[in-house]
């Protein structure tokens, strides 16, 4: 008789905690064939071949959704908003598009502002905690990112609930699993970024200034390498990005640390912060999977792959992986080295990694600065998302 597949990622249970099925599929069948008909792949050193390995594209997700979803496929003409988008992502870009939007991106960018507008963010919001009690993930960890990046690409502060709440919608773009609703609503935040954006970048291309989505239009202008609704969907893109991701490494991090007795400076040194950071991304990955496509019949490990299969990559099941990391169940804020896959790997590496953790970075320093001791006061509440781990409540009270 036919073993049940473990590989349930629709259950609530593995939605609020996966690393249960990741340990008994690594364990078992490292390099599983779902239900549904894609690889999913647990083990760091599998993993991390997989993703530095250009002959697997990226899970262009249009395409993902036609393979997995084909119930829906006669509503895709009506969905052309997002399908448009998702195939303009320049996390979902293959070369040699996906090269050519990064390094505009790159160009664009201007690190220096981040330490200043990160540090007056965080105080403001620590300013903002009344009787020493707070909503970790409102009042903290989602907001930070969202109001960072709007005043990195340039967006008036007026607008942010408007724009964090289709952000939210289309965090749903990342996951793999999804209902027709899901994707209606994915749709019409689709449609309401791109009339915002379009607005915006000829406000920008009219009046120039010194912020990201101005420098990002006026270079494409004068390169003319990307294709209009390509560029106005990556300006959204990098809002969400900037936004949801960092979210999703503030709130379950602070979680970790409180709840297991570690934020205090007698455990964590101003040193060791970056460490910690790089920990927390380790033991929980805000991103769990990511997808890709074998372009060409090819081998990893003794796994032989087939033109046109389909991959989950498993980075939160990966960064568990005792072969690669001691005591892999364990929370240990000083661990090095810690090669963790928390970003991905290889050419498609979040591009703002250094954002998130710069910004996880500047609220535990103010955190530790401030207070001396967090206690949590309910249960956490999770979102219920499998691809992304991230609390929608967390209530804590600051001494």
């Amino acid at each position: 008789m036919k073993m049940e597949s473990p590989w349930k990622p629709y259950l609530r249970e593995n939605i609020l905690d996966p690393y249960p099925m990741y340990k008994t599929l690594r364990e078992n069948d490292p390099i599983h064939k779902a239900r549904s008909g894609e690889w999913v792949v647990t083990r760091y050193e599998d993993s991390r071949n997989i993703l530095k390995d250009g002959r697997f594209l990226v899970g262009n997700r249009a395409s993902w959704l036609n393979e997995l979803s084909s119930k829906y496929l006669d509503q895709w003409e009506k969905f052309s908003a997002i399908v448009d988008a998702l195939n303009s992502f320049m996390v979902f870009k293959n070369p040699p598009d996906h090269p050519i939007l990064r390094k505009l991106v790159m160009q664009a960018w201007n690190n220096h502002e981040v330490d200043r507008i990160l540090e007056s963010n965080v105080k403001m919001l620590m300013n903002e905690v009344k009787d020493g009690k707070i909503d970790i993930a409102t009042g903290l960890a989602s907001r930070l990112p969202t109001m960072t990046m709007m005043q990195v690409l340039g967006l008036p502060q007026s607008d942010h609930d408007f724009l964090a709440g289709l952000s939210h919608q289309m965090m749903k773009s990342l996951d793999f699993y999804l209902t027709l609703r899901e994707i209606e609503k994915m749709t019409y935040a689709t449609e309401l970024f791109i009339d915002y954006f379009e607005k915006l970048a000829k406000e920008k291309l009219a009046k120039a200034d010194d912020t990201l989505i101005s420098r990002i239009v006026a270079l494409n202008k004068e390169e003319q390498q990307v294709p209009h609704h390509e560029l106005i969907a990556n300006c959204f893109f990098l809002f969400i990005a900037g936004g949801e991701t960092t979210a999703g490494l503030i709130g379950p991090g602070l979680f970790h640390l409180i709840s297991q007795d570690k934020l205090s400076e007698a455990t964590i040194t101003e040193e060791m912060i970056p460490k910690v950071v790089d920990e927390l991304l380790r033991y929980d990955s805000p991103t769990q999977i990511v997808g890709r496509i074998a372009s060409t019949a090819l081998k990893i490990g003794d796994h032989q792959f087939s033109e046109g299969d389909l991959i989950t990559v498993c980075l939160g099941a990966a960064n568990r992986d005792p072969e690669k990391f001691a005591q892999p169940e364990e929370l240990i804020l000083d661990r090095s080295p810690n090669p963790h896959l928390a970003f991905s790997a290889g050419a498609h590496r979040c591009i703002g990694d250094w954002l998130a953790k710069r910004e996880f970075e500047c609220v535990l320093k103010e955190i530790l600065a401030r207070y001396d001791h967090v206690s949590i006061t309910e249960p956490p509440i999770w979102k219920e998302n499998f691809n992304f781990r991230c609390l929608q409540s967390l209530q804590v009270t600051f001494e």
